[in-house]
């Protein structure tokens, strides 16, 4: 997507956790094999005596300071919910590149940060909020430098979930089968998947769907 900087927002708290600080060491090789530069921020904890407010309104003003200081070729990357919304809004001001949310869907802060309304016949209609974005993205000026995943992975691992328990239930699969598992999810993420497994815990299982650049 043209990316030059990425920037990864956290806090002590969340980097505290071993799979998140996993995922951001990953972000920062593969970012140094791609030749981008890396660039960590902390950012006020939501749970901290500012609140979500705070943090908020810190990623709100501070993208614009770094999109100065780096330039518009920044992907901007957040590990909280509640960064989501002012980062999409304040990216699609600036310019600068926006890869997915912490929590990958297109109903993930999109809504909310370009004001799209969903009407009640479009309730989970996934292809009308990715035409919605798209067309807002054109609107803002920044075709080709935002997106998301295709699929909500919440919804995604709901339904595969579901549907790997009932086929266990009826005896058609064994407990743990990941290539059955990674057949469900491709099913619901529109047949773009990568499947493994956790290092050193095999039956637990990460994903990765497609990517849709509005």
């Amino acid at each position: 997507m043209g990316a030059e900087t990425f920037v990864h927002y956290s806090f002590p708290r969340h980097m505290s956790y071993e799979l998140l600080s996993q995922r951001r060491d990953i972000m920062k090789k593969t970012a140094e094999e791609l030749g981008l530069k890396f660039v960590e921020i902390d950012a006020p904890d939501p749970m901290g005596d500012a609140g979500i407010p705070g943090t908020q309104q810190f990623v709100l003003e501070d993208i614009p300071r770094q999109v100065a200081a780096l330039g518009k070729d920044t992907n901007f990357f957040g590990t909280n919910c509640a960064m989501m919304e002012p980062m999409i809004r304040s990216i699609m001001n600036e310019g600068a590149i926006y890869t997915e949310q912490c929590c990958p869907s297109p109903y993930h802060a999109y809504p909310g940060a370009l004001g799209i309304e969903i009407p009640a016949d479009k309730a989970g209609d996934v292809d009308f909020m990715l035409e919605q974005i798209a067309i807002k993205v054109e609107e803002g000026g920044n075709s080709g430098r935002m997106a998301s995943w295709r699929a909500p992975a919440s919804m995604a691992m709901v339904r595969a979930g579901v549907e790997y328990g009932i086929a266990y239930a009826k005896g058609e699969i064994d407990k743990f089968d990941q290539d059955k598992m990674a057949e469900m999810l491709a099913q619901e993420t529109f047949g773009d998947v990568q499947v493994q497994s956790l290092d050193g815990i095999p039956n637990f299982l990460m994903f990765v769907a497609g990517l849709e650049i509005f």
